[in-house]
C-alpha cells in the first residue's frame, strides 16, 4: 500500500502539472515531507487522506489506486465526445464536455477537447470580416474585438492549463498552435512571445535533427518528415507575410509569392495525393484567387478559386490522416500538422467579388452543390 499510496501521489501531481511545494503549502506539511511520500520513505498520516484525494479531486478508493471503473468511464466519456465532434455540433460537444469536467475535473484530455471545439465555436460566432481589419495599407487582427470573445478567452485558459501538465508530444504541439493562434487573435503579445521563446529554434527541432542525424532504414521516414512539417510551416509564415501586408497581397508580386509556394507544394507532392495538405492548396489557391481579382483578372480568379473548390472537397473526402504517396515523402509515417480549416463561409465571402455571371457558375456546377446549397 505505501509503494502504490507514494507512486499514485507523484503521478496525481505530475497529471496535474503541480509542484511538490504547491501540494504540501495546501496540505500544511514541508515539502519534504512530500519528496519523502513519492520516495517511498513514509506515507502520510491517515487522516490527511480525504484532504489529499479533494485536492486531486478523487476519491481516497482511487487515490489507493482502485481506480478501473473511474478509467473505463472517463475513456467512455472521450469516445463519446470524439464522437459528437464528428457531427460537428460544437454547441452540443460544449455542453457534454462542461457535465463531464465536473465530474473529472482535472483531465487534460477533456479540458483540451474542450478549449479545441471553444475555439471552432469563438470563430463559429464571428462574421469572417470583423476578426481583420485593416490599417496604414496592413491587415491586422482586430485584437480589441477579438479579446471580448468569450469562447476564446475560455479557451486560452484552458490550453494554458493542459500545457502544464503532462500530455503526449502530438497533443502538446497541437494546443501550443493553438494557443499561439489565439493569442495572435487577441493582441496577446507576452503570452505569445513567452511561450514561442520556450521552444526549440526550426534548425534543432525533432524532424531536422532525425532527418540530419540517421543514415539506416529510418533515414528515408525521417527525410519525409522533415520535408513535410518544413514545407507546412513555410507555407503558414508566408501566407501571414503577404496576406497582412495590404499593397503586397493586392500586388502582381504577391500572387507570384503564392503561386510559388504552390508550386512547391505540386513539386513534393508530385502525384496529387496531398491528403491532410488539401487544407493548405485550398488556401493558398484562395489567397491566389483573390489577389488576381484585385488585380482585375477574373478568369484567373476563377480558375485559382474553382481550384481551391476541388481541394476543399477533397479534403472533405478525408477521414483521417492518410499515407502520402509522393517518391520524396512516401516514408513519412508520423506527421500531425496544426491546421486551421477552411469554412465555407470563407469561400462565400470571396465569391461576393466575382462578377456575377462567374459567381453564377460556379454556384451553377453541380460539382459544388454540396459546398454552397444549405
Amino acid at each position: 500500500m505505501q509503494i502504490k499510496l507514494g507512486e499514485k501521489i507523484r503521478e496525481l501531481r505530475k497529471r496535474d502539472g503541480r509542484k511538490q511545494e504547491e501540494l504540501a503549502a495546501a496540505l500544511g506539511v514541508t515539502g519534504q515531507a512530500v519528496s519523502r511520500w513519492e520516495a517511498n520513505g513514509g506515507y502520510p498520516d491517515i487522516e490527511m487522506l480525504p484532504a489529499i484525494a479533494n485536492y486531486f479531486h478523487i476519491t481516497i478508493d482511487e487515490l489507493f489506486g482502485y481506480d478501473n471503473d473511474r478509467q473505463t468511464k472517463l475513456q467512455a466519456c472521450l469516445e463519446q465526445a470524439d464522437r459528437i465532434w464528428k457531427q460537428g455540433d460544437n454547441g452540443l460537444l460544449v455542453e457534454y464536455l462542461r457535465n463531464v469536467i465536473s465530474e473529472f475535473p482535472s483531465e487534460w484530455q477533456l479540458q483540451y477537447r474542450l478549449a479545441v471545439a471553444l475555439e471552432t465555436m469563438g470563430h463559429q460566432k464571428c462574421e469572417p470580416h470583423t476578426i481583420v481589419t485593416e490599417e496604414n495599407g496592413y491587415f491586422r487582427y482586430n485584437t480589441e474585438k477579438n479579446a471580448q470573445n468569450e469562447c476564446w478567452k475560455e479557451a486560452v485558459s484552458l490550453f494554458e492549463e493542459v500545457l502544464k501538465k503532462e500530455i503526449d508530444d502530438d497533443s502538446r504541439i497541437s494546443a501550443i498552435s493553438s494557443l499561439m493562434h489565439l493569442y495572435s487573435l487577441m493582441g496577446h503579445r507576452d503570452g505569445a512571445e513567452k511561450t514561442a521563446l520556450s521552444q526549440s529554434p526550426v534548425n534543432i527541432s525533432r524532424e531536422v535533427l532525425l532527418a540530419d542525424a540517421l543514415k539506416d532504414e529510418k533515414a528515408g521516414e525521417y527525410r519525409g518528415e522533415a520535408i513535410l512539417a518544413l514545407m507546412h510551416a513555410l507555407y503558414k509564415v508566408i501566407i501571414n507575410s503577404v496576406t497582412e501586408e495590404y499593397s503586397l497581397s493586392h500586388s502582381q508580386e504577391g500572387l507570384d509569392i503564392l503561386l510559388a509556394v504552390t508550386g512547391l507544394y505540386e513539386s513534393i507532392i508530385n502525384d496529387g495525393n496531398y491528403c491532410i495538405f488539401h487544407n493548405d492548396m485550398c488556401v493558398l489557391y484562395l489567397r491566389s484567387s483573390s489577389a488576381a481579382v484585385h488585380l482585375n483578372d477574373s478568369e484567373r480568379a476563377l480558375h485559382y478559386f474553382e481550384t481551391a473548390l476541388e481541394h476543399f472537397l477533397a479534403f472533405k473526402e478525408i477521414r483521417e490522416i492518410s499515407q502520402f504517396t509522393a517518391p520524396l515523402v512516401c516514408k513519412a509515417k508520423k506527421l500531425r500538422p496544426s491546421i486551421f480549416i477552411v469554412e465555407r463561409g470563407e469561400l462565400e465571402e470571396l465569391m461576393q467579388l466575382f462578377p456575377a455571371e462567374y459567381a453564377d457558375r460556379i454556384r451553377q456546377n453541380p460539382r459544388y452543390a454540396s459546398v454552397f446549397d444549405r
